[in-house]
């Protein structure tokens, strides 16, 4: 069987998960950190972004037949690497059980009120589960429908609501008292929820794609795609409302969907519209059970007792993902105050001890 993979698969997986974060928590905590230097901080994020891309395509180069549990097995000792497998593990459930809470209350919220969280979580879970189970194959293929849908539907939102821009709602801008700190925050944080989600494609060996010379292009290219357009993004959403009106509300960009009309229909289009988000959130829910995965193919010999392991901690998630966020503005919160200093900033460090390793690979080959 062809297990082949191309670049342009990776890329548009990438451009989903890197957008998965943003509606509904990462729009709104920016807006909250950089207020109305926003769209500042983000542009300045974008570069920041740059370096974890960077490391990931270098890391992704070295052993290029391994993934990202297998390389550290042969880069470090025994000990160091397990420990280091174990940690990058735990991100992966980490990021899943924030994507099972994130994607559930949203279809709870906007779509599916009333209806409880575990039946809803065990839907997706479920989903999830069985394209997992199907392959990388199988993932990349639904990746590559769902990035070309949300397309549709980005360009469809950004026509319709070109009429309601007013630039004046943008500006001012730099006065702020603490403007330097708001723009440090905001495009560290955007670098943190974006362009540092790729190292959950470090799950993937490399040598299984056929292109591999367009690989790190291609990553580069859809990350600034991406990147450019969640930026577009803000700036509708900040040009529409303004950045005090726009901080009120818990789905800002949903809300303003609700502008979009057809003739003096009352159909709500925003409901269709916004349903893109859960192309992106589910795309990094299949990246994150991946990863989990792959975790376990190594640790656990027996495939069946592989797949039960990946099924348990699936479920493990969904409970989490209820009981230890709160409400949705604790949830918020939490995320805002502790995803930099206690996910974030860990992972950038596994990541840089990895890279510094395979630096050194590369330079003694």
């Amino acid at each position: 069987m062809n297990s082949k993979i191309s670049s342009l698969q990776i890329g548009m997986v990438l451009s989903l998960i890197c957008a998965s974060l943003y509606l509904g928590l990462s729009d709104i905590i920016l807006i909250e950190k950089a207020q109305n230097d926003v769209l500042i901080s983000m542009v300045i994020g974008i570069i920041i972004g740059i370096i974890p891309i960077l490391m990931f395509i270098k890391i992704n180069n070295t052993y290029p037949t391994l993934n990202i549990y297998k390389k550290n097995l042969k880069l470090f000792n025994p000990i160091l690497g397990n420990i280091l497998n174990f940690l990058i593990f735990l991100v992966f459930f980490i990021f899943f059980t924030i994507s099972i809470r994130s994607i559930v209350i949203f279809l709870i919220s906007k779509y599916l009120e009333q209806t409880p969280f575990y039946l809803i979580g065990l839907l997706v879970i479920t989903t999830s589960l069985i394209i997992n189970f199907k392959g990388l194959k199988t993932i990349l293929r639904i990746s590559q429908i769902l990035f070309f849908l949300s397309l549709i539907l980005v360009i469809i939102i950004e026509v319709f609501l070109l009429k309601y821009v007013e630039i004046n709602n943008v500006m001012p801008m730099l006065n702020t008292s603490n403007v330097l700190n708001n723009i440090f925050e905001g495009s560290v944080y955007y670098a943190s929820s974006c362009a540092l989600l790729s190292f959950l494609l470090l799950s993937i060996n490399k040598s299984r794609i056929v292109d591999q010379n367009k690989f790190s292009k291609n990553i580069i290219l859809f990350y600034l795609l991406t990147s450019v357009s969640l930026t577009i993004v803000m700036f509708f959403v900040i040009s529409c409302f303004g950045y005090k009106m726009a901080s009120l509300f818990r789905y800002p960009e949903y809300i303003l969907l609700k502008k979009i009309a057809l003739s003096n229909s009352d159909l709500h289009l925003e409901n269709l519209l916004a349903f893109r988000w859960i192309f992106y959130i589910f795309s990094l829910t299949n990246a994150s059970l991946y990863g989990i995965k792959k975790y376990f193919n190594i640790y656990v010999r027996n495939k069946k007792a592989s797949k039960i392991s990946v099924i348990i901690i699936a479920l493990i998630s969904m409970v989490l993902a209820n009981t230890a966020f709160g409400n949705i503005p604790n949830s918020i919160i939490l995320i805002k105050d502790y995803y930099v200093p206690y996910l974030a900033f860990p992972l950038i460090i596994i990541i840089s001890v990895i890279f510094i390793k395979t630096f050194f690979i590369k330079k003694e080959s």
